[in-house]
């Protein structure tokens, strides 16, 4: 860990190129019983306000649920941090994966006695960036090949983008039936 500002960071070098670094994340999160809320690609954002700019980093949106229901109880300020991010960016070697210390953050807020509770988030963040770094492109990219391969796109391939409201309401009611273009209008204009 390295200290930046007001929080102690989480780092770790990988020798895989930043294109490789989605596949395996999701990977490295699927073995940590945590998943890949989105993904964000910042370094093209970057480049349409700033063209000449060469940097290149991916924001990887983390949910691990068990643990942040635990931290939202304990301090609503954890909403402030959760879900976790790991950033990603792209080096002449490789690319570098960074996040905030959860633990780091309890002292930020000033409630160093949640840390025991953090400790557990900030060991699944660092095990995942460790795995990632370690793992092979090929198996990652195999393993997400697995998961694709059943019927039909898994929650985290799904965009919610543009999509239509639910029709039917919390009660079973039909929008259609309340909007009255159900049977029993009155005919006619």
């Amino acid at each position: 860990m390295i200290c930046s500002g007001a929080f102690r960071m989480l780092h770790v070098k990988s020798g895989h190129k930043l294109e490789e670094m989605e596949a395996i994340l999701r990977r490295a999160a699927q073995n940590h019983e945590a998943s890949i809320l989105a993904v964000s690609h910042l370094g093209s954002l970057l480049r349409e306000h700033q063209p000449k700019s060469s940097l290149d980093v991916v924001s990887f949106t983390v949910c691990q649920a068990d643990l942040y229901a635990a931290l939202l109880a304990a301090d609503v300020r954890f909403a402030m941090v959760i879900p976790c991010r790991i950033a990603v960016s792209s080096t002449g070697e490789g690319s570098l994966m960074q996040s905030i210390s959860p633990r780091d953050f309890c002292r930020v807020i000033g409630r160093p006695d949640l840390e025991r509770l953090a400790a557990p988030l900030e060991a699944v963040l660092k095990g995942m960036m460790d795995d990632a770094a370690r793992m092979e492109a090929r198996a990652a990219h195999a393993g997400a090949a697995d998961r694709s391969s059943g019927l039909g796109a898994t929650e985290e391939q799904v965009s919610a983008r543009a999509t239509l409201p639910q029709r039917i309401d919390c009660r079973g009611s039909k929008i259609e039936d309340l909007a009255g273009t159900g049977e029993h209008d009155a005919q006619g204009g």
